[in-house]
């Protein structure tokens, strides 16, 4: 089992945040800086250490000594927590399987009728909706329906919470050119889940899908920049920045810049910097 100076070495290094700054009392957010993708980081690690938390235990952990506490309790009752991290011992082989659409707190299932009130109130919500399709814009309920809730998209899942069973969240694959290689990716989580880190899951989950069904060279993500906090690492996690329409969104008074970021299929050539 690892003791406390070695676990928080290891947030640390799979964190990129100072070992200084890695204490008990850290704040997850707050002191460490960690956006969606470094929590999701940190979900990871615990998994690879036997620890995989449910939805309820990852939500109300906030620091890092939590973590060390739900790691250490583990490792106590459980032979998995004495797992080694990064194991490159290979799995056995096996024949083409299905695409992975579940990982550890959400899966992804399709899209039938009795969806459609859940993914409406999610778009037109206080929380969501100035962020997303329709930027705070509510339309009539049948024009989403019959119309808004298909249109121009390739694939779409409902995200569900394992724990719970209920809707969580929305992920889509839309405006797709196959001619030039490319298409764009939406994604869209209820308001408990913002700031967790675990709603970059489903995200995840649905890029690799695109990649394994369709042959994109990248995936395209559009986004006003105040939405960008919750990314801000990802130019070291698989995504990057591309493009920065200037001034082009409005809220609150001033006016935001539009990033683009893009997912490129693992083997493509990414751009050496991002565009700033």
């Amino acid at each position: 089992m690892l003791t406390k100076d070695e676990f928080e070495v290891l947030v640390s290094a799979r964190t990129g945040v100072p070992r200084a700054d890695v204490a008990s009392s850290a704040r997850l957010g707050a002191d460490l800086g960690l956006d969606s993708f470094g929590l999701l980081e940190l979900a990871a690690l615990l998994a690879e250490l036997g620890v995989e938390l449910d939805e309820r235990e990852w939500l109300s952990v906030g620091t890092v000594g939590g973590l060390f506490d739900c790691y250490r309790e583990r490792a106590e009752t459980s032979p998995a927590a004495e797992a080694t991290v990064n194991s490159d011992i290979p799995g056995p082989a096996e024949d083409v399987a299905p695409p992975r659409l579940a990982g550890q707190f959400f899966r992804l299932v399709p899209v039938l009728p009795q969806a459609a009130p859940f993914l409406y109130g999610l778009a037109v919500s206080p929380e969501v909706g100035f962020r997303w399709r329709y930027r705070g814009a509510v339309p009539a309920y049948q024009q989403f329906e019959q119309h808004d809730m298909w249109n121009g998209i390739l694939a779409q899942f409902l995200v569900e919470s394992i724990q719970t069973n209920q809707p969580a969240g929305h992920v889509m694959c839309y405006n797709p050119d196959l001619s030039l290689g490319n298409a764009y990716i939406g994604a869209a989580m209820t308001g408990q889940y913002l700031g967790s880190g675990i709603a970059a899951e489903p995200v995840r989950l649905f890029i690799n899908y695109v990649f394994d069904v369709w042959p994109f060279r990248k995936l395209y993500l559009e986004m006003p920049e105040f939405n960008f906090q919750q990314f801000a690492s990802v130019s070291n996690r698989g995504l990057h920045v591309e493009a920065r329409l200037r001034d082009h969104d409005y809220y609150r008074g001033r006016r935001w810049d539009r990033l683009i970021l893009a997912a490129y299929r693992p083997g493509e050539d990414v751009p050496a910097a991002p565009i700033r």
